[in-house]
């Protein structure tokens, strides 16, 4: 009889256990449960959001009005139903736990970095890890082969419409951004008027930018910028440039996507390769301020190790040619490029590298001199190079001599204090590949980035900041750089290494980007009164010669002459330290026909009287922010 009886519990525990397998348990009781939890997690999250209450700042009230009881409930609810489909579906369909895991998980990143009050990236560094640590567990859970079949159309469809929401993000946001003021002169004005220049006569001479008549080429040798004319003659408008930059950064996605195929990336990870760009925050970033000739590079760039990639000669001659007149210093692009390409190559096929790697050097040196003897380049070098300069004017040879005589402090240079956290924001999202090569002469690519950003960014702050244009180019060779080193580790570490990599850029690029929406609320907020602001602002005739504050004047830079109102414009007594009561006058009154001011400006009150007292008279306003007077000449001369 208990001989029976054991018979009958074994049995019967035989069938538990068997049971217990089929409904997936316990092999996916923690991938099943976590799912759960940050589903259930971000959706409270988003409610109490609504109501107000931010789980990062006001905790202790988030806390306490979670519905614990609701929560546990619907958490069981959820993973019952999971057991359930888990029972009833056929074997080769039991994925539908991977799944849960990898949509709750990404619900819950983009819940708790959608838009945080402030732009903290430590946190988001903090989420990054909890992120890549359940990534790295759901990629043992899956069958890579099985990642792989996904069918090269689905898997471009997918990536492309990721692609054009990103675009219509950045572009929307962007042009609200502009649209609530919120552009200035530097870096915006200066590209308006310059591009009206260049559809009216080709001149590209801008009066905003040095305060005279000077063309932008006297200032940056960015000869590329004639590729857009003929889309800004089309649609001549300022959106149009914001648009175009958009679009130009992710023009890289194309040769990106053809090197990952090349490469063996397919189906969900070459998925994952391609959101690594897409969300990569030193591309998508820059994007907000303003606009810049490098959002070229991300397209040029990327083409360019495409046909270093692939062996297509004339198309790396060509991209070549057109990354050079990007701007004065982007033949340093090539030229680690082309030294990188003789070092990969074999045999005569070196020479093609040899003949870029002459032609970019030969031409960084004359553009550098022709700007340094007759534009702006003494300049832009000691703001740029100041800290490996020894003398103010010194040439690029100069500061090459001088790293190569002191290699200690130029390797001093490369992590500091200001850098620290940028290179942080730069290498995370790609999880440190760039490093875990043992082929010495791919560091070569790496030079752009030390050089423009770590170390020029220890003297020039814009360089080490991911949301700056100066991050674009050696963003590009950094992504490049991770997927040959990643090609080289063991096939299912790189299929990890890069699902986390892509986890980790769209957090880091939400951290940034997502604050931008506050643009679409301003406007939306108020359509009618940024409408009657740039009504006022038109209404200044086209001949007029304007001066302006500078979060007017891209509105009013498709001109002939268009100058910047700041504290330059006031004659002032030097012997007196405080400013307001050292200013005697305005200087050069008679240079301009309007004087387009703020009223939140500081300077407009002061400058009033003295506009009053020469004549000058109120053209048009706002009740409480523009003010637009016109001198008494151009009131008499358009009398009639």
């Amino acid at each position: 009889m208990k001989a029976i009886l054991n018979d009958k519990a074994k049995a019967m525990l035989s069938g538990v256990k068997a049971f217990l397998i089929r409904c997936g348990i316990p092999d996916m009781f923690m991938c099943r449960f976590v799912g759960m939890y940050f589903l259930i997690s971000s959706i409270v999250l988003q409610m109490q959001r609504k109501d107000g209450i931010d789980a990062l700042f006001l905790w202790k009230d988030f806390i306490k009005a979670v519905p614990v009881v609701g929560s546990i409930v619907w958490l069981l609810f959820g993973f019952l139903l999971l057991t359930a489909i888990y029972y009833l579906v056929p074997k080769k369909f039991k994925i539908i736990d991977q799944i849960v895991l990898l949509i709750g998980l990404l619900f819950f990143v983009i819940s708790v970095t959608w838009r945080m009050q402030t732009e903290n990236y430590y946190f988001a560094l903090c989420i990054t890890l909890v992120a890549i640590v359940f990534m790295s567990y759901l990629m043992g859970k899956v069958s890579h082969q099985g990642l792989e079949k996904i069918p090269d159309k689905i898997t471009a469809i997918i990536i492309a419409i990721i692609a054009i929401a990103v675009v219509i993000y950045v572009s929307v946001t962007s042009i609200l951004r502009h649209r609530t003021f919120s552009s200035s002169c530097y870096d915006f004005g200066i590209f308006v008027q310059m591009f009206w220049s260049m559809k009216t006569d080709l001149t590209a001479v801008t009066t905003c930018e040095r305060d005279m008549f000077l063309s932008h080429f006297y200032v940056h040798a960015s000869f590329i910028y004639y590729l857009l004319v003929p889309f800004y003659a089309i649609f001549p408008d300022e959106n149009t440039l914001l648009i175009g930059q958009a679009v130009l950064e992710m023009g890289g996605l194309i040769p990106l996507y053809l090197i990952a195929k090349k490469h063996g990336y397919k189906g969900a990870i070459q998925i994952a390769v391609c959101m690594i760009y897409i969300f990569y925050a030193g591309l998508v970033t820059p994007n907000f301020y303003d606009f810049h000739e490098n959002a070229f590079l991300p397209t040029l760039l990327m083409w360019l190790l495409y046909a270093v990639d692939t062996r297509k000669y004339i198309l790396f001659y060509i991209m070549s040619v057109l990354t050079c007149i990007v701007k004065e210093d982007a033949p340093l692009y090539v030229i680690c490029i082309g030294m990188y390409f003789m070092i990969e190559e074999k045999g005569w096929k070196r020479l093609h590298g040899l003949a870029v790697l002459a032609i970019s050097g030969i031409y960084f040196v004359l553009i550098s001199n022709w700007l340094r003897e007759y534009g702006d380049g003494d300049m832009m070098a000691s703001t740029r190079f100041g800290n490996l300069t020894i003398e103010a004017g010194d040439s690029f040879i100069s500061i090459i001599k001088n790293v190569l005589t002191n290699p200690t402090y130029f390797f001093s240079l490369f992590i500091h204090d200001t850098s620290l956290l940028f290179f942080l924001e730069i290498m995370v999202p790609v999880m440190f590949l760039p490093f875990m090569t043992k082929k010495l002469h791919r560091y070569l690519l790496m030079i752009p980035f030390i050089i423009m950003n770590l170390v020029i960014g220890t003297g020039y702050g814009y360089a080490a900041g991911v949301g700056y244009q100066y991050i674009y180019g050696p963003s590009c060779l950094i992504i490049y750089l991770a997927l040959l080193n990643a090609k080289d580790i063991s096939y299912e570490k790189r299929n990890v290494i890069i699902a986390m990599a892509s986890v980790a850029s769209l957090i880091s690029s939400l951290c940034f980007i997502s604050s931008k929406m506050g643009f679409v609320d301003t406007y939306c907020n108020r359509p009618q009164y940024y409408k009657n602001l740039e009504v006022c602002l038109d209404s200044v005739p086209q001949d007029g010669r304007v001066i302006a504050n500078t979060w007017f004047l891209p509105h009013l830079a498709d001109r002939k002459e268009v100058y910047i109102f700041d504290r330059n414009d006031f004659n002032t007594n030097p012997d007196i330290e405080e400013f307001e009561e050292a200013v005697t006058g305005l200087k050069d009154m008679q240079r301009y026909d309007f004087y387009v001011l703020s009223r939140g400006d500081e300077n407009t009150p002061i400058a009033i009287p003295y506009l009053e007292e020469a004549g000058y008279t109120v053209y048009t306003e706002t009740e409480d922010y523009i003010v637009i007077y016109v001198s008494p000449e151009y009131k008499a001369s358009h009398a009639s």
